[in-house]
């Protein structure tokens, strides 16, 4: 195999994560068989269209022709459901010429950008869609033969393995963005540490509690009631580590959260290829309350603007007397007020209230005023 090979199978698997030397590749490979064009198309099975993804020397009226009206009629569809991955579809061979010069699609279509010929190459099948690499001859190269797909045979089984590898590559991609928004979903912090307090991950929330918990020798005014690189050690002892701790963190004007820390095993998707064990630290605001959680009280439980405002005060914790006071409302209005949300959100008592109130606020996540710098969860405390 010449270095040309080489190098266009080492494209194919560095376009895992770029575009470009997987488009130098297909146009290596494209030339080993002396094509006018090169493409990967996708055919959705299920709406039975055909999408041109990439193509290599490309002529967008030739896409556009193919993706709106031509693909209809394309004779090569009839052979596609007869193939396994890794076998062509010749024109020439499986059509016939005879067809190919009475063909519309070749009369009003190919012959209209001086082509006369194509192959392809079912790449992938899944269950709603199909991959194939396509290739196109015009008039001056000749039709295809099986000895100029048999000609490529060294570097489909790379192309099936690339664009699996590719796939997978993307999916995790995918997975990862949609962790992260998980993650900012939820209105409390969370933090990853290492057993040496590398942050491994965080949200929004817990990032700005990082240099809160952990200062790494900068001064912080947040006093927490355990030094946090013991409770760390701890979750992250190699053979008995702590089940979960908690503490409180407080600051000097009076704001207060707590913390728990927790063992991730040494099977957690960070600890690769090391498998060292890490902590899971949590970070409950006291005062912090989900920004949509009015509406939701109000669409689920039907309660009332200034129920609403009563419920969405004891949420942060705050008692009754100096909810009522916060309000400027009487303490039996206020109590009126209670009695009518324990019964509409049927939870009877201010603990259980405080707790649905939790849960729905977790499931709301922070809202977007919480984006915006230090101030959303504690009020703007400084640090």
């Amino acid at each position: 195999m010449n270095e040309d090979m080489h190098g266009a199978i080492r494209g194919l698997y560095e376009g895992i994560l770029d575009a470009q030397a997987w488009q130098r590749s297909l146009h290596a490979i494209s030339s080993f068989a002396g094509c006018a064009h090169a493409s990967m198309i996708v055919r959705d099975t299920d709406r039975d269209l055909m999408t041109v993804s990439e193509m290599v020397r490309p002529v967008h009226e030739l896409l556009a022709a193919y993706e709106g009206e031509f693909h209809e009629i394309d004779p090569g569809k009839l052979f596609a459901q007869k193939l396994s991955p890794g076998q062509w579809y010749i024109d020439a061979r499986d059509f016939g010429e005879g067809a190919m010069r009475r063909s519309p699609f070749y009369r009003d279509f190919f012959h209209r950008f001086d082509l006369c010929s194509y192959a392809a190459c079912l790449v992938e099948r899944q269950p709603h869609y199909e991959v194939y690499f396509a290739l196109q001859r015009s008039f001056s190269q000749g039709v295809f033969t099986e000895a100029d797909t048999r000609a490529l045979d060294w570097a489909l089984p790379h192309m099936r393995t690339a664009m699996a590898m590719r796939d997978r590559t993307l999916g995790l991609t995918m997975q990862a963005r949609l962790s992260a928004q998980v993650l900012e979903r939820v209105s409390f912090g969370l933090i990853a540490f290492s057993a040496e307090r590398q942050v491994l991950l965080s949200n929004a929330i817990g990032e700005r509690w990082v240099r809160r918990l952990d200062p790494a020798g900068k001064a912080s005014e947040w006093q927490l009631g355990r030094p946090l690189a013991d409770m760390v050690a701890a979750a992250c002892a190699a053979h008995s580590p702590q089940p979960a701790q908690a503490a409180l963190a407080r600051h000097p004007d009076g704001a207060s959260a707590q913390v728990i820390v927790l063992p991730l095993p040494p099977s957690h998707r960070f600890a690769l290829p090391w498998q060292k064990p890490a902590a899971l630290v949590v970070i409950h605001e006291d005062g912090a309350s989900a920004a949509h959680l009015p509406g939701l009280l109000r669409d689920l439980y039907g309660l009332t603007p200034a129920e609403i405002r009563l419920a969405a005060l004891l949420a942060t914790g705050m008692g009754l007397p100096e909810a009522s006071e916060r309000l400027r409302v009487r303490h039996e209005t206020a109590r009126s007020q209670l009695k009518a949300v324990f019964l509409k959100t049927g939870t009877g008592t201010q603990a259980r209230l405080a707790r649905l109130l939790t849960q729905l606020g977790a499931a709301l996540g922070p809202g977007p005023e919480a984006d915006g710098g230090d101030g959303g969860g504690d009020g703007g405390k400084p640090d």
